[in-house]
């Protein structure tokens, strides 16, 4: 097996690289836990959800477009719109009559009453590249807050971007310590989690090492 001198390198390595690596190691687990401790949907809002019935009668043909890069039909608050991306951006058309559609303040909170069971008082801010909200991706639309901090985000076609609640935000924090990306939480391979998993594997390795030495010896 391993000879003494061998023993005392490799418990050396164990020691050492586990002191450097374990708080990581014990966030991991940590982290972990969080992710599976509450359903997946429940996390994401998605039981907040409602789908609204479609029916929509085939609306009048659109004006003419260039340069359309996609090009939905969909519904707004029973209306029928189109929904347009090109090089500008994305609008949002009125179906029958092709004019173009802003999605305001009003409007943003009747969609979110429409597409979720949330009721009750609500407050509304607009998000912007200079006011960007803390717990979603894009930058523009607008934040529906209801009561206990659940938040409806409507983009400015039209749709609900995201439903945050309290434990969205708790286990976004976790899941940033858990891929050691603490600022966009996107990069699952970064150079930092590829070094520390090295590390955790080192661990082990010359924890199982020991521990084979362990037994054999006796």
């Amino acid at each position: 097996m391993l000879s003494p001198r061998a023993t005392r390198t490799v418990r050396w390595l164990h020691l050492w690289t586990g002191v450097i690596i374990g708080i990581q190691i014990i966030l991991w687990v940590a982290s972990g836990l969080v992710m599976v401790v509450r359903p997946l949907d429940e996390v994401r809002g998605t039981t907040l959800r409602r789908e609204a019935p479609v029916t929509l009668a085939m609306p009048a043909g659109l004006p003419p477009l260039q340069g359309v890069e996609k090009l939905e039909l969909g519904q707004l608050l029973g209306r029928p719109v189109w929904k347009l991306t090109d090089g500008q951006g994305k609008h949002l058309l009125d179906a029958t009559t092709g004019k173009p559609i802003a999605i305001t303040a009003t409007s943003a909170e009747a969609i979110a009453r429409a597409g979720t069971t949330l009721s009750g008082p609500a407050t509304v801010r607009e998000v912007t590249p200079k006011a960007p909200a803390s717990d979603w991706r894009e930058t523009n639309g607008f934040a529906v807050e209801f009561a206990d901090d659940v938040r409806v985000y409507v983009t400015m076609q039209g749709d609900i971007g995201a439903v945050r609640t309290p434990w969205w935000r708790f286990y976004d924090l976790f899941w940033g310590l858990h891929i050691l990306d603490w600022q966009d939480r996107e990069n699952t391979h970064g150079p930092v989690i590829i070094i520390a998993t090295l590390m955790a594997l080192g661990v082990v390795l010359t924890g199982a090492l020991l521990t084979i030495r362990h037994f054999w010896r006796r």
